[in-house]
């Protein structure tokens, strides 16, 4: 329940950190969007499940924002850089 949902907002807190923090070359390519579908389905579980877990459903769609920019970035880093290879795997 409420536990989890607050150890929740540390992977989404750790992202956003990471955002502001550390450069693009260390964003998991691979990670990243595992992190993406992770957090949307457990969004969609804590929205639906009965009582809803809205604390829960809000750090996931958090978690959700934040891996979207960590890809962005990661892929804008990558095609800059000339490593358009990498993106196409």
């Amino acid at each position: 329940g409420g536990l989890g949902a607050l150890a929740g907002w540390g992977m989404s807190g750790a992202a956003i950190y990471d955002a502001t923090i550390q450069g693009p070359e260390v964003i998991s390519l691979t990670m990243t969007p595992v992190l993406i579908v992770y957090s949307s389905l457990f969004a969609r579980w804590a929205w639906v499940v009965k009582p809803q877990n809205l604390l829960l459903c809000a750090c996931h769609v958090t978690n959700v924002g934040a891996q979207l920019n960590q890809l962005r970035r990661a892929l804008q880093y990558k095609i800059e850089n000339g490593q358009e290879e990498q993106v196409k795997e």
